[in-house]
């Protein structure tokens, strides 16, 4: 009699595993469903290699996700009656696509990829005195502002035209010379400002839309509200996104 107890606790234990699965399996072809904006084929494996190609923070769970379709499809055909599984999933596994679902539902902060501090300059600021400060920090990009206002977006390549047009010689004369000289040589178009209530889902559509449109997106530089008016708290590069794959 006891046996037969612990018998049916654990074909209980199985098929409470296996129906989270399936439910968090659904859930997460919903979540797909939204995520995917545009979208002719319903079925969850072309929406994931769609939602893959739009967004590298889906690339970290493509594989897991693609296995995962295939133990589903186990699950629901082998059925041997009604909620009975004849397979089932390891608790790790039922816990996994669990997070996988919260990841999709409260999608992450854009702060989480940001950089932690963003270096600023005044356009009035003088040129060799960056050159010092780009020594002691890693950043390539820097935001230029006037008066408070954001101007422009220094970058390796508004920087290296610059000291193309100073070149005499083997020389470069900086005596004088200030940020807005650069300003000319810098794309003002490159720079996107958000809020930082803005998910990682929103930040890749606005970097994929700009890729559609040919129109090069450098940096995002993150704000209490979105404004040009307030200082950064944040900025993240499109390598940043990249990045987000290998977390």
């Amino acid at each position: 009699m006891v046996q037969e107890m612990h018998g049916s606790e654990k074909i209980d234990r199985q098929r409470e595993k296996s129906e989270r699965f399936e439910v968090a399996f659904n859930q997460i072809h919903d979540e797909l469903r939204n995520l995917v904006k545009f979208h002719d084929n319903d079925h969850f494996i072309e929406l994931l290699h769609q939602a893959r190609n739009e967004h590298a923070s889906i690339r970290r769970y493509f594989d897991d996700l693609k296995s995962y379709a295939r133990l589903r499809n186990a699950l629901i055909h082998e059925k041997s009656r009604r909620d009975f599984y004849i397979a089932e999933p390891h608790l790790e596994v039922v816990e996994q696509i669990e997070s996988i679902v919260a990841f999709l539902k409260t999608p992450p902060s854009i702060l989480t990829i940001a950089s932690d501090k963003v270096k600023t300059y005044e356009s009035q600021d003088e040129i060799k005195d960056i050159l010092v400060d780009m020594e002691n920090y890693s950043f390539t990009q820097f935001p230029i502002y006037n008066e408070n206002r954001f101007s422009f977006l220094l970058t390796e390549g508004g920087m290296r035209s610059y000291f193309a047009g100073r070149l005499k010689g083997n020389t470069i004369d900086l005596t004088g010379q200030k940020l807005c000289d650069i300003k000319p040589f810098e794309n003002t178009n490159t720079v996107k400002f958000v809020s930082k209530k803005m998910n990682i889902f929103e930040l890749e559509d606005l970097f994929e839309e700009r890729v559609q449109k040919r129109d090069k997106l450098e940096a995002v530089i993150i704000t209490e509200s979105g404004s040009e008016k307030e200082m950064p708290i944040g900025i993240i590069s499109p390598w940043d996104l990249i990045k987000t794959e290998n977390r």
